[in-house]
């Protein structure tokens, strides 16, 4: 058995997403042309292939550079280690674990912002709940390896994960590959309808149905109050 895994914060992805949705939104805009910029007094001309292999090329770098540097917990056969309050939780301590997403709402410089935080839950015996945010939904099969036995909502997460990954992939698929004509007005209002359950509808359920299992301890932020979870915030 591997000594221990480490998971660092996913966070990146947010912003990796955003900046290839852009590039995407650019590419799809010029149907298959080359893209004309004017940088530093000098004009550059990118071929769509040229664009393609920067775009992965700068991805592979994000990702590398994130999944390197830095980590926020590790599972091990002793527990899980919080790297922030330098804290072991054994696994003889842990109820349960669970994989939510908490709604994070703020609104910075007129800019609203507002990201679903896929968040590991370890609810403990006899003390508060730990929250830690940006946490890859593979922790929750890191701690079935470690403890087979401990309480998960693995299921559950794993659709949420399956349909989170889906639609995005859907959507840079779109602008990336398929082409102005291939645009329908139906895609559209179906990705508004995806998109309304991945903000809304799954964060809900999933806090909704931990919440009942343990009580009212999750919580989301709203425009008027920040997250007030009844937990240790990581």
């Amino acid at each position: 058995m591997i000594n221990k895994i480490k998971f660092h914060s996913i966070y990146y992805r947010f912003y990796l997403f955003i900046i290839l949705l852009t590039i995407g939104v650019v590419k799809f805009i010029s149907n298959g042309k080359p893209i004309s910029a004017l940088f530093l007094g000098y004009n550059f001309t990118i071929s769509q292939d040229q664009l393609t292999y920067i775009t992965l090329g700068l991805t592979l770098v994000i990702v590398v550079i994130f999944s390197i540097f830095g980590y926020k917990i590790y599972l091990c056969k002793d527990g899980i280690y919080l790297r922030k309050i330098d804290l072991l939780v054994g696994w003889d301590e842990i109820d349960s674990l669970s994989h939510v997403w908490l709604n994070s709402f703020s609104v910075r410089n007129g800019l609203i912002r507002f990201y679903n935080r896929k968040t590991l839950v370890i609810y403990r015996k006899g003390y508060k709940a730990i929250c830690v945010y940006n946490i890859s939904l593979l922790s929750l099969f890191a701690a079935k390896v470690y403890c087979n036995r401990i309480k998960t909502n693995i299921l559950l997460a794993s659709l949420a994960t399956m349909l989170n990954v889906g639609f995005g992939g859907w959507v840079l698929y779109q602008f990336f590959f398929a082409g102005l004509d291939s645009m329908k007005l139906w895609i559209f209002f179906t990705w508004m309808g995806l998109f309304f359950i991945k903000t809304l509808t799954l964060p809900l359920i999933m806090t909704g149905l931990e919440n009942k299992i343990h009580g009212d301890y999750l919580f989301h932020d709203t425009a008027y109050r920040k997250n007030a979870s009844k937990a240790i915030h990581l």
